[in-house]
């Protein structure tokens, strides 16, 4: 003969059913960002065009600065000058806007993705590294990023 569940013990498995409940949710939403659901694919740079990125003169080497008001970045390193963007491949966040670009790296401060001087992934959540741009610099020595042009994350612009 079952006696029934006194009112404590009836609690009890009400809330046990309520953590299984809350754990079948996690797992299914959990498998659903595994699958992809949840920013698993790398977000594309800001689409920005050609933009103007100051003078030669202002990027010497061992820099790397965010241009104003522009989701990019220009450096300058012992290979030559180069440009990236700036938006975060993990959710589209605009590191210039939302974290800190220096030579010595990159910080997203929406996710806490981080990045070497080049772009390259150091820590996650970020599932690919930044793009580069081509640079071109008039006879004036004024530099231009070339948004558009997704080149090679080693390409320098000799000066």
């Amino acid at each position: 003969m079952n006696a029934a569940p006194s009112p404590g013990e009836s609690q009890g498995v009400e809330s046990d059913r309520r953590a299984v409940g809350r754990r079948c949710f996690l797992a299914v939403v959990g498998s659903a960002v595994a699958a992809g659901g949840c920013g698993s694919a790398a977000v594309q740079p800001a689409a920005v065009g050609d933009v103007p990125a100051g003078n030669l003169s202002t990027v010497p080497v061992g820099t790397l600065r965010v241009v104003d008001g522009q989701p990019l970045c220009i450096g300058r390193d012992s290979g030559g000058v180069y440009a990236m963007t700036l938006t975060c491949t993990h959710a589209g966040c605009d590191i210039g806007q939302t974290g800190s670009v220096s030579y010595e790296g990159l910080m997203c401060g929406c996710h806490g993705a981080r990045f070497d001087r080049d772009g390259a992934v150091v820590s996650g959540p970020a599932p690919s590294p930044l793009d580069h741009f081509a640079v071109s610099v008039d006879m004036g020595g004024n530099l231009t990023v070339h948004g558009g042009q997704i080149v090679n994350a080693d390409q320098r612009l000799s000066v």
